[in-house]
């Protein structure tokens, strides 16, 4: 009798499925193989006989035979879901619940408009030492410098309202120690 697989030797054992083969599993008879080979030149990966791959025509990873179907539906390549950041243009991997490809990206995003609830105003740190020197008033330090709003409306930035103080001295006068250092807080609001 002949192998079932087409090899053209002859059968010598029976397999599990009930037809003849050559070779005691059908992955290790000759026809087979060559198969493989074959298919593993055009657009499969075979690893071994047993498990064959196959390539993501998007994204090029590469996936088990039994997966590929469902992966390329839901690759984040495919045409069909390719979803791009708003900021940058790159496609955004979880295209199904993100809005952009990155946190930075995201914060670009939802950080650059005033009618934005999340937008951070241009720091108030940044209005303070373009006007005064970094350092603090009072001792001179300045290495770390904190910025006390004068008449503590957070919302008034202007260069008058922003005292530099480091933060032992910010923490001065907002306890029972302001007396020590109001004196020089004054003179510094009323020469600037």
């Amino acid at each position: 009798m002949e192998c079932k697989y087409g090899c053209g030797k002859e059968a010598k054992f029976q397999l599990k499925n009930g037809s003849w083969c050559c070779s005691k599993s059908s992955n290790q008879c000759e026809s087979i193989r060559k198969k493989n080979s074959i298919n593993s030149k055009n657009k499969y990966f075979s690893i071994n006989a047993n498990s064959i791959k196959l390539i993501c025509r998007f994204c090029g990873k590469i996936i088990s035979k039994c997966s590929i179907k469902k992966h390329e539906q839901n690759c984040y390549l495919n045409p069909q879901n390719l979803k791009k950041c708003p900021i940058c243009e790159k496609p955004i991997k979880n295209f199904r619940t993100s809005e952009t490809c990155s946190y930075s990206c995201s914060n670009t995003l939802f950080r650059s408009d005033k009618n934005n609830g999340n937008w951070k105003e241009s720091s108030y740190r940044t209005t303070c030492f373009s006007f005064h020197k970094k350092e603090c008033i009072i001792c001179g330090e300045n290495k770390i410098v904190a910025v006390h709003h004068y008449d503590g409306n957070h919302e008034n930035n202007k260069k008058e309202n922003l005292i530099p103080l480091c933060p032992t001295h910010h923490c001065y006068w907002h306890s029972k120690y302001r007396h020590l250092i109001k004196e020089k807080i004054d003179n510094f609001i009323n020469n600037s």
